[in-house]
């Protein structure tokens, strides 16, 4: 195999020479679907996939932009990937490259930019560069509600991810994703079924249902869909043997969702609600542009909890936000210590510009958005810690994903703990029954049940 940087990839098919790919992605789960279809379209092309580490001819960065760190993070892999290889190809993807032009400008280590809307076509843009492999038609076809080809499997993964919408059209004041991911848009019902189908198929025992704006799936369908009815509609695929939802907001959990969730499907939904909170403080709340107040969304998850026993309710806060005093953090701090949270994401807020929070006055000093940040993850720590325990000597079903270096197994709840099993106990990548018998650092130990 010979070839120039941005020059054509030549193949020497009796010798079964490959151009080799290496992708990282960064931020979100769709990020990780997405990368998965554009590895998918690549090895289709007749690319094989290597490690990040390993020596490749085109470095794909899967980027993201929600905070400022991410974007440092892409500069920091692309830069890193034209270390690696001077001669190779690299390509910058993803929200980076959408939300940040006049940053992208000045990355000149990347060759190709492909933004969200031209993931679907990324081995089309190589060949346009004139990189190529064996075929490019094999590797463009949009297949799955118009982003990109269906995934086969999640390769290295037990539980897979399901994108069934993306964009946002909500506008919340610190938040640079409806401009990287443009508004909201669903995945028709018929195409996710046969993305789950073909998962379950694969042989992946959990699929998480992911979106920018789970809650809002099927508003902009014609006829109208909710998220309740594709649960449901997914629920009647035999080879669908546990859901997931990824993060959902708190007024968007209706009473036919919650009640889904509720009856169970015989264990094959999971009992696990990731609901976003940002802030404890009402005023913070409203700079924000969040659509609750505080107690509405303590009403919200003690609904939640009231009907579903041992569900792990998770939420995100962000701290340091513009305007937040210290009065205004002590009110979160409390409310969160309230609530009865089976674990915390805690963010430090960082300015994107662009949005409306970037220029809003009274920026909170860095050091006291580090300070807040580390007190809310002490909290955290603590609840994780105490509902884990709550869990000992209750069954609890979990997806085996890894086995250690002395043969026990570690796996996943369907109440999203950690559980390390003995040397032998459950098949890899599969579901069992398993006992608790103790709790440690907020993870669990078992044995799986006679």
């Amino acid at each position: 195999m010979t070839k120039d940087r941005l020059g054509t990839i030549s193949e020497d098919v009796g010798q079964s020479v490959r151009p080799r790919a290496a992708f990282t992605t960064l931020g979100c789960k769709l990020n990780q679907f997405e990368t998965e279809q554009m590895r998918q379209q690549l090895e289709e092309a007749g690319f094989v996939t290597v490690a990040w580490g390993e020596g490749a001819d085109v470095y794909v960065v899967n980027s993201c932009t929600v905070t400022g760190r991410a974007d440092r993070d892409a500069r920091r892999l692309v830069r890193s990937a034209r270390h690696a290889n001077p001669e190779a190809v690299v390509v910058l993807a993803g929200c980076y490259a959408d939300a940040s032009p006049e940053a992208r400008a000045a990355l000149p280590e990347a060759d190709l930019i492909v933004p969200n809307s031209e993931k679907a076509h990324l081995a089309e843009r190589l060949a346009e560069r004139g990189v190529s492999a064996l075929s490019v038609e094999a590797g463009t076809g949009a297949c799955y509600g118009g982003t990109g080809p269906m995934v086969r499997r999640f390769a290295g993964h037990t539980r897979a991810f399901v994108k069934v919408q993306e964009g946002c059209d909500a506008h919340c004041a610190y938040c640079l994703i409806p401009k990287a991911r443009g508004r909201a848009k669903s995945v028709p019902l018929e195409d996710v079924e046969r993305q789950a189908r073909a998962l379950g198929d694969a042989g992946h025992p959990e699929l998480v249902l992911i979106g920018t704006h789970l809650g809002r799936y099927g508003v902009d369908l014609e006829p109208r869909a909710t998220l309740a009815e594709l649960v449901e509609r997914l629920l009647a695929i035999d080879v669908v043997k546990r859901l997931r939802l990824s993060s959902i907001e708190p007024i968007e959990i209706s009473e036919a969702l919650l009640d889904l969730v509720a009856r169970g499907a015989g264990g094959r939904i999971c009992r696990h609600l990731h609901v976003p909170l940002q802030s404890g403080c009402d005023s913070v709340l409203q700079r924000m542009r969040r659509p609750y107040l505080a107690e509405e969304y303590r009403a919200i998850v003690g609904r939640c909890l009231e009907r579903v026993p041992g569900l792990a309710v998770g939420a995100d806060v962000i701290v340091g936000f513009p305007g937040e005093t210290e009065d205004d953090f002590a009110e979160t701090v409390a409310f969160v210590e309230g609530l009865p949270l089976a674990y915390l994401h805690v963010f430090t807020y960082s300015p994107r510009p662009g949005t409306d929070a970037a220029e809003m006055p009274d920026q909170v000093k860095p050091a006291d958005r580090k300070r807040r940040n580390l007190v809310l993850r002490e909290i955290g720590a603590r609840k994780a810690e105490a509902f884990a325990a709550a869990q000992v000597g209750h069954e609890l079903v979990v997806v085996i994903e890894e086995k250690l270096h002395d043969g026990r197994r570690i796996g996943v709840s369907d109440n999203y703990l950690k559980v390390t099993l003995p040397a032998g106990d459950g098949t890899l990548h599969g579901l069992v029954r398993v006992r608790v018998t103790g709790s440690e650092a907020g993870g669990l130990e078992g044995i799986v049940c006679e």
